[in-house]
């Protein structure tokens, strides 16, 4: 049987650092319909559903095309709020769900494929992506969240804090132990409403990271390793960031046609 694979862009209207942050125009567009359009270009998902509390978010995704669904507003976090769209009926055929992150107008083919890939073809509950940590700087960073990945390519533990970290020398960062976790997450249906029926976990109150909850509970986490991506916009420099790349690239495709 084929594995069906469904993409699922959370999107809630409120944020603190980047007021409306879904509907934030970047190069003329909503930051939303950018992280729509590169989903569908990746050609991973079989149907692809944008996740939103706000009906005038909703109502833009239909205008550009996109499939919108309403959900609660009171979801503490995106994967509970990918995980209602997954319980809904006319969703309930798809084996693999894929939370893509609704601020990465930027977000990677190669590590959706990889993401969906780890739980599809590689018996993992849930599949993440991570990317080379190349500067102690980086490493050192608290916003940074890192990841320490076993032989296996499962994932051991996620942290804030720089991990792994040597005892008596510099980091190496040419060994590949050092990685940056990239927030891309495909799970099983099993495992997504597993994962949001659990409580909050000691873990993950202490580093506030809610990937530390199905760790703890025994979930299995492979951990895909890829070449960077540009970050995501939580800020207006980074959507000013965003909209500069973009107009970069059509202005390179335009220059090409002719």
């Amino acid at each position: 049987m084929t594995t069906r694979v469904l993409g699922v862009i959370p999107a809630r209207l409120g944020s603190a650092r980047l007021p409306r942050k879904p509907l934030h125009l970047v190069a003329g567009r909503p930051l939303i319909e950018w992280v729509w359009r590169r989903s569908v270009a990746s050609g991973v998902f079989d149907e692809i559903v944008l996740a939103t509390d706000s009906a005038e978010v909703a109502e833009a995704a239909t205008g550009f095309g996109a499939e919108a669904v309403l959900t609660r507003e009171d979801h503490p976090s995106g994967t509970d709020r990918v995980a209602e769209v997954a319980r809904r009926p006319e969703y309930r055929g798809y084996q693999v769900i894929v939370n893509v992150q609704g601020d990465e107008p930027f977000v990677r083919r190669d590590h959706l494929e990889a993401a969906a890939g780890l739980v599809s073809g590689g018996g993992w509950d849930v599949g993440t992506v991570a990317t080379p940590i190349r500067s102690a700087d980086e490493w050192r960073e608290a916003s940074v969240v890192k990841v320490v990945r076993g032989d296996d390519g499962r994932a051991l533990y996620f942290s804030r804090a720089a991990v792994p970290h040597p005892r008596d020398a510099q980091p190496d960062f040419s060994t590949g132990a050092y990685l940056r976790h990239v927030g891309v997450y495909a799970y099983t249906r099993e495992a997504l409403l597993r994962w949001v029926s659990l409580p909050e976990g000691e873990l993950e109150r202490i580093e506030k990271l809610e990937q530390l909850r199905a760790l703890a509970t025994g979930l299995g986490i492979g951990v895909a390793v890829g070449e960077p991506a540009e970050g995501g916009v939580d800020t207006p420099a980074d959507a000013a960031r965003a909209e500069r790349i973009i107009l970069q690239s059509q202005a390179t495709l335009e220059r090409a046609r002719t």
